[in-house]
């Protein structure tokens, strides 16, 4: 199964060599985020490929990490109505997840709503939501399915009916966001490595969804410090384009642009305004 750092070309034996390449980027991190608990560290990749470390003060005055999320600075800029922070347990200070709507208007909230783990979550403290804001949204994709076109993803998710609803070819369902509110708490499955550091998952919505669209354009890049490949994906979804990053492992069928896919994944998103 993929992890958030699989998806951008990290891949690990053991926990004693994720430690290791970690401690590495670290190390290498060249960008300073400051907030109230402490700062960000960035390590960025040519690619695009990014990992937030969360560095504050221990006890004894030294820097520790605290933990760590992925992201991939992409090319997406979605306009959302963020409403708010949404408290979960096993979040340290560094991290948490913001809802919001998409296509938001002066009627209404928005087309539909969004769940994503905001990787600069801490340097956002202090805004007031609701507020309009622009996001680069990222989805780290599970699973993806390709198709040549919406003529050949129509035809393979074959006809719909009243008992057998199918997914539209530009469709957006926030899954977490809807679980969590069936059962009370969201589920996780943050594997050495994801968004988390801790041991205990976090509990309520999580940013995972499910999404149809079509590919505007793609490449396979290389992570230099891995050596790894890992696909990118600009797709243009329902009202919104994101960024999707993938492992090769996770895509069935042949990404082509102007094709169409449907992948489960987590979002992931950085204030742009």
């Amino acid at each position: 199964m993929a992890s958030n750092l699989s998806t951008i070309g990290f891949t690990f034996a053991d926990e004693e060599s994720f430690r290791s390449a970690m401690m590495t980027c670290a190390s290498e991190a060249s960008v300073r985020l400051d907030c109230s608990v402490g700062h960000y560290g960035l390590w960025r990749s040519r690619t695009g490929a990014e990992v937030w470390f969360h560095l504050g003060q221990s006890d004894d005055g030294n820097t520790e990490i605290f933990g760590l999320t992925p992201f991939f600075e992409g090319q997406s800029d979605v306009a959302l109505k963020i409403t708010g922070p949404i408290a979960r347990e096993g979040d340290n200070p560094f991290e948490g997840a913001l809802t919001g709507w998409v296509s938001p208007d002066a009627a209404n909230e928005g087309s539909y709503p969004i769940v994503f783990d905001a990787v600069d979550f801490a340097a956002l403290n202090d805004a007031v939501w609701p507020d309009v804001r622009h996001v680069r949204l990222t989805g780290f994709a599970r699973e993806v399915q390709a198709f040549s076109s919406d003529e050949a993803y129509y035809a393979a998710r074959g006809a719909a009916d009243a008992e057998h609803p199918k997914l539209a070819s530009h469709a957006f369902i926030p899954v977490g966001l809807f679980a969590a509110a069936q059962a009370g708490e969201g589920a996780n499955d943050n594997e050495p490595g994801d968004a988390s550091s801790n041991a205990d998952a976090p509990n309520g919505p999580t940013s995972s969804a499910l999404l149809t669209g079509k590919i505007l354009d793609h490449r396979t890049l290389t992570n230099e410090a891995s050596g790894n490949a890992f696909v990118w994906m600009l797709v243009e979804s329902l009202e919104a384009t994101f960024d999707i990053i993938a492992d090769p492992a996770v895509i069935t069928g042949e990404l082509t642009d102007g094709g169409t896919i449907e992948a489960a994944v987590w979002m992931f998103g950085r204030m742009l305004d």
